[in-house]
């Protein structure tokens, strides 16, 4: 019997159910003692004990000797975008179901990035979903080869034994700028984050469809960066729309920054579309329902059951050994903004 203050072990389960500790651990975890099926009288022995001493298992060690941690990682660049808020809240449902807890981790950073990396090496999840703004398959090769089932969200290439998951963005970007285009507009301005970062492929979209219409580079305002909050994307339209030769038309490389726009162009005093049109990316609720509502690029549906059912098939061992892709594919959506 247990002491008073210590908590009770397995032992002391095994002594007062009369049994082997390997027998509480075979009851306890589910599993047969080699080929011989534990009795129902045996079971109601040991789970009685565990009751009556009030048991806990230690998780930590049983995380040990099995060598998983029942979590996955979600790894994001940042917080704050609506899509990735959805895809943490579809990822912790599906984890769940599955019998996994959610980390998530925020990138931010080289520094912070290898942080997270060395982490996820050393045993942080068994699983991990990496958002990814730039190339990592280097980084993130040492992760894979220690075992943890990875999923990348990114154009750029997965390292070797890793699924991945694309978007048709830089093609859809490429539409909504001819969308533009064809209907007179010239000057398109471009909203995205520092050093187009977060938004490369849409940016080459953006560049390509001005060059293919003959719309040189100095034509056009492409120069402005800032969709890392709302605060920026408002300050770098409304600079944008102060030009004497201001653009016809935006695209932002985020629904928030393109939302941003729309009020710095009603705070100007330009009308949406007949003085402006704005057009965003992404696709999120609120576009729906802004004043007017926004056209904008993204899936139809965001839906990331695809992603979670390569995560957890790889967990269970499923998954070929060479990867998987899996494209989600981007529309133009019209509405009332362009």
């Amino acid at each position: 019997m247990a002491e008073p203050n210590r908590a009770p072990t397995i032992s002391d389960v095994a002594a007062l159910a009369g049994v082997s500790s390997a027998t509480v651990s075979y009851v306890l975890s589910g599993r047969r003692n080699g080929d011989h099926r534990i009795s129902e009288e045996t079971q109601h022995r040991v789970l009685h004990a565990v009751e009556t001493l009030g048991y806990v298992p230690n998780q930590t060690a049983r995380h040990l000797r099995r060598r998983r941690t029942e979590r996955v990682c979600l790894a994001l660049p940042h917080l704050g975008i609506p899509s990735y808020d959805l895809l943490a809240a579809q990822l912790d449902r599906a984890a769940e179901a599955h019998g996994y807890t959610t980390v998530i981790a925020v990138l931010g950073s080289a520094e912070r990035e290898q942080r997270v990396f060395d982490q996820l090496r050393r045993g942080l999840a068994d699983g991990a979903i990496v958002v990814s703004e730039h190339s990592l398959a280097h980084e993130l090769t040492p992760i894979v080869q220690a075992g943890v089932a990875l999923v990348t969200m990114s154009n750029f290439p997965a390292p070797a034994g890793a699924d991945s998951v694309q978007t048709t963005e830089e093609e859809t970007t490429h539409e909504a700028i001819c969308f533009l285009t064809a209907r007179g507009h010239r000057r398109i301005g471009f909203i995205g984050d520092a050093g187009m970062a977060a938004s490369p492929w849409r940016f080459q979209g953006y560049r390509r469809a001005l060059r293919e219409q003959g719309i040189p580079d100095a034509d056009c305002l492409c120069t402005y960066y800032g969709t890392a909050s709302r605060e920026q994307a408002y300050r770098c339209a409304a600079q944008m729309l102060s030009h004497s030769d201001r653009p016809t038309a935006i695209f932002a490389a985020t629904d928030l920054a393109a939302i941003s726009a729309i009020w710095a162009a009603r705070d100007a005093g330009l009308r949406i579309p007949q003085d402006i049109a704005v057009i965003g990316a992404g696709n999120i609720p609120e576009g729906a329902i802004t004043s007017p509502p926004l056209t904008t690029i993204g899936p139809l549906k965001v839906d990331y059951s695809p992603v979670f059912t390569m995560l957890f098939s790889r967990l269970a061992g499923e998954a070929p050994e060479a990867g998987r892709a899996h494209v989600i594919p981007w529309q133009l959506i019209e509405r009332s903004s362009a």
